[in-house]
This record gives structure tokens, C-alpha cells and sequence, in this order.
């Protein structure tokens, strides 16, 4: 190989590995990665807890309507149905 054919490939593959580092450098790095799995970790956590909640919220709703309903009809008050 001539030393002209050696520069000319040596600047190639230089400039080849340049472009590689730098999309490398753009990559996300691991430590990125597992901040953002902990966030979406700790928003799942907030949502289960918040259906959880709801749920539990529902079912005191329902436990309260029957009870108005058991007393206004002790008391001879008819309660609509919508």
C-alpha cells in the first residue's frame, strides 16, 4: 500500500469513527435509562394506589346510598331512583 492510499484511508476511517463516537454520545446512557424505568416505575406505583383509592371510594358511595336509603325508608320518605 502506498503511504498516499494509507493517509487517504487513515482520514477515512478516522472521520468514519468520529461520526460513530458522536452518534454514540447522543445515544442515551444507562444511567439515563434507569432514571427515566424509576419514573415510569414510581408514576405506575401513583396510578395502582390511585385505582386502589378510587375503588375504595366507590364502594363507600354505595354503602352510603343504601343507608339513606334504609332510613328514608324507615322514616316513610320515598328517595327517587335517578
Amino acid at each position: 500500500m502506498k503511504e498516499d492510499e494509507f493517509t487517504k484511508l487513515f482520514k477515512y476511517m478516522t472521520e468514519r469513527f468520529d461520526k460513530i463516537e458522536q452518534k454514540l454520545d447522543s445515544k442515551s446512557s444507562e444511567v439515563d435509562m434507569k432514571k427515566v424505568l424509576n419514573i415510569l416505575d414510581n408514576l405506575s406505583k401513583q396510578q395502582e394506589i390511585s385505582d386502589d383509592e378510587r375503588l375504595v371510594i366507590g364502594y363507600q358511595l354505595s354503602r352510603l346510598d343504601k343507608w339513606t336509603h334504609d332510613l328514608a325508608a324507615k322514616i316513610g320518605y320515598k328517595l327517587s331512583t335517578n
